[in-house]
């Protein structure tokens, strides 16, 4: 199996993968949705970040950085070590937000004036512009020679919004979200000072695919694709539960289905996993939220029959007790997350089908829970959870990134939404969030259909991609990922080969279930070719009879030449 340094050399250029550092203030002293965002954009251009609250940065932090960022979300004063630590570096710094005065001689240029209503931002060097509903920004003035990347328009009037001036950079918003992700990850490739060319990654995902998809469906979207040579993901859920019977379905119960899919993986397809079941209590298969309790909106803490217990410090006699029951509620969801990855891995791998990503159902998972990931996967596809406080707040970054809180899985990310059943002017939509992708230089273009709403649709969808400029589709079959659990590995390169270990005596001893498509298809077969034989023998048989018939005729009738 291939190391994540591994990965990270194909995908980050080894002498282009800067040190960052990146101090934080926030109201609790942790990582915020915002900060994730922020380490999503920056993860486009390093695999090395570090992310300190201002509360525990420590001088030793420093040591080996090249861009040092300070995002105030909240306000603070912050302590003489940190505007110490500002003026002793000589490397690229960038701020964002508050207490910028407390910075040192490099961000001094900065003076605040409230705050200013914009609606439009435009990257000034491209002349690229983004039209976004009514924010608020920090209403700032430059006081020294410097240059706006970015300005904001509100009322006629323009604001300066990222400002630079020699190796210091400010960007003038407490908040960072999606709308605003677009402008900065594309200004982020002067600060990295990294010139990537003018093209934009494309994918379009099969989404939940499961054994009772429609298989001529399947087959005409697959028959498609493979004329128009375009490579494409197909998101798989191994089993089908139905809600109301509990009765469990795989592919092996509906062999057609399995069929298109090794079609598909055999011509341009690419499997990823898109968890086992799709649910975790009675939803129905593909719209249950597995890796989530979304009923209590935390992680999934207990058994789906059970009710999670929300507990703060203020509920325990002392520290040790508060430690020991989220170690409980810790190992609960990895033994629950392993469990299910391995499943759904084996599920597919015994029936012929090798992923090499994965995908959360609904997109949706705990922080901790991308950790626990990352032990099995080196890639991720979609959106991605930006905090525990709420499922809802997700976003994509609008680049290929290894964000920290990944540990080392790379994000193929989701960016133009998908084909909405009831939404007529759905593609539309997804046409529109494709033409703000262009305002980042090798934003990507992706997104994904279900195919249960047939080949019409998404013929319109695909024709509409391919007249989009700069457009480049890829292949995850051509990119450096593993997919590892126990007793099974599947890991692909820049080759175009691929590698499939199994552990088959394992697999007997801890895991017999892996067998049973096996020996249902071996079953199957078996029972066609008895079927057949006694086929054959019947037909034979009816023939004998028919000729004893014409045969006793004949005597009868004297017509016997003896």
């Amino acid at each position: 199996i291939i190391s994540q340094s591994v990965v990270a050399e194909t995908k980050q250029e080894a002498n282009k993968n800067p040190r960052v550092l990146v101090i934080y203030s926030t109201e609790s002293g942790e990582k915020t949705e915002s900060q994730n965002l922020l380490d999503m954009l920056i993860g486009h251009f390093s695999t090395e970040i570090i992310f300190r609250s201002s509360k525990e940065v420590q001088e030793k932090d420093l040591d080996g950085v090249d861009t040092l960022f300070y995002y105030g979300e909240d306000h603070e004063v912050l302590p003489d070590s940190i505007t110490s630590m500002f003026n002793r570096f000589d490397g690229t710094i960038v701020a964002i937000g508050h207490n910028v005065e407390f910075l040192g001689e490099s961000l001094a240029f900065i003076e605040h004036k409230g705050e200013a209503l914009v609606d439009k931002l435009t990257v000034m060097e491209q002349e690229k512009q983004l039209n976004i509903n009514g924010r608020l920004i920090l209403n700032v003035k430059s006081l020294a020679s410097s240059e706006t990347l970015i300005s904001g328009e509100g009322n006629g009037i323009d604001y300066p919004w990222f400002i630079k001036k020699d190796n210091a950079y400010y960007f003038a918003s407490e908040n960072i979200d999606t709308s605003f992700s677009l402008v900065l990850g594309e200004v982020l490739h002067e600060v990295f000072q990294v010139n990537h060319p003018e093209s934009h990654p494309a994918y379009l995902r099969l989404e939940d695919v499961h054994p009772l998809a429609d298989p001529k469906i399947l087959k005409e979207i697959a028959d498609l694709l493979k004329e128009k040579n375009i490579p494409y993901i197909v998101s798989v859920i191994p089993l089908y539960r139905n809600q109301d019977t509990g009765e469990l379905y795989n592919f092996s119960d509906f062999p057609k289905v399995l069929s298109v899919l090794k079609y598909m993986q055999d011509n341009g397809g690419t499997i990823i996993v898109h968890g086992y079941t799709h649910q975790y209590k009675d939803d129905e298969t593909g719209e249950g939220f597995e890796f989530w309790d979304v009923e209590a909106n935390m992680p999934i803490t207990v058994p789906p029959d059970q009710t999670p217990e929300k507990k703060n410090r203020s509920n325990f006699n002392n520290d040790e007790e508060y430690l020991e029951f989220l170690a409980k509620q810790k190992n609960f969801e990895v033994e629950y997350i392993t469990n299910k990855v391995t499943k759904a891995l084996e599920e597919l791998v015994g029936h012929g089908l090798y992923p090499v990503a994965f995908e959360a159902p609904h997109y949706t998972m705990s922080q901790s829970g991308y950790e626990i990931l990352s032990k099995h996967f080196s890639g991720y596809v979609g959106q991605l959870q930006l905090g525990d406080r709420d499922w809802r707040v997700m976003a994509a970054s609008p680049y290929l990134s290894a964000p920290s809180f990944l540990h080392g899985m790379y994000l193929y990310p989701e960016t133009i939404g998908f084909v909405e059943p009831d939404d007529p002017n759905a593609i539309d939509k997804m046409m529109k969030a494709a033409e703000d992708m262009q305002i980042v230089r090798d934003g990507y273009i992706s997104g994904f259909y279900h195919p249960y709403l047939g080949v019409e649709r998404f013929e319109e969808l695909i024709n509409r991609m391919e007249k989009l400029p700069n457009l480049s589709w890829i292949d995850l079959k051509k990119e450096s990922n593993y997919v590892d659990v126990q007793h099974i590995s599947v890991t692909v390169d820049d080759s175009e080969e691929m590698n499939v270990s199994i552990d088959y005596f394992g697999l007997l001893e801890d895991s017999p279930d892996f067998y049973t498509p096996k020996v249902k298809a071996a079953t199957n077969t078996m029972m066609w070719v008895i079927a057949g034989v006694a086929g054959s023998m019947v037909i034979l048989f009816i023939i004998f009879i028919i000729r004893q018939r014409v045969h006793r005729r004949n005597v009868e009738g004297g017509t016997f030449n003896g």
